[in-house]
């Protein structure tokens, strides 16, 4: 799943869930169930060199920045417009932890560095992944990007 969504979902959870303590685990997990629902990324059905060359790094920065940008936006809406600083803080982790297991992944992809505990998240994530072709793949993320901001607003 694009980082957009994982984070759209992380901050719904901070919406609803108002403890950091519960709320926070429940972001991560959620990454690794929001990896089940079908869809396509920037890296589905690719060779090792497509992904280092061409439009697809790009275009993962350009998802990293919009889901930064994103959690940003409501930590600070939650901060200012709310008034609400608890809020806003579990925004920010839960945003953080909601993208975890893809920022650690990076080395990985992008790298042939091979780190042990990433070589063993990554295979948890390969294992969770559900790919789907394009259209669709995209289509099922949009809907989660829009249930997540219907929950958040």
């Amino acid at each position: 799943m694009l980082l957009t969504p994982h984070t759209l979902v992380g901050v719904a959870i901070a919406r609803v869930v108002p403890n950091p303590l519960l709320a926070v685990p429940l972001a991560l997990v959620m990454h690794f169930l929001g990896d089940k629902v079908p869809h396509w990324d920037f890296y589905s059905f690719t060779t090792r060199d497509q992904r280092l060359k061409g439009w697809r790094p790009i275009a993962v920065l350009a998802d990293f920045g919009l889901g930064i940008a994103v959690g940003v936006f409501f930590t600070l809406y939650a901060l200012w417009v709310r008034n609400d600083s608890s809020l806003a803080i579990s925004t920010l982790l839960c945003g953080i932890a909601s993208v975890l297991p893809d920022a650690l992944e990076t080395p990985h992809i992008y790298t042939e560095k091979k780190i042990k505990w990433i070589e063993k998240l990554t295979t948890i994530q390969k294992i969770m992944q559900t790919q789907a072709p394009l259209p669709w793949g995209v289509i099922t993320q949009i809907v989660v990007g829009l249930v997540s901001l219907a929950i958040v607003l």
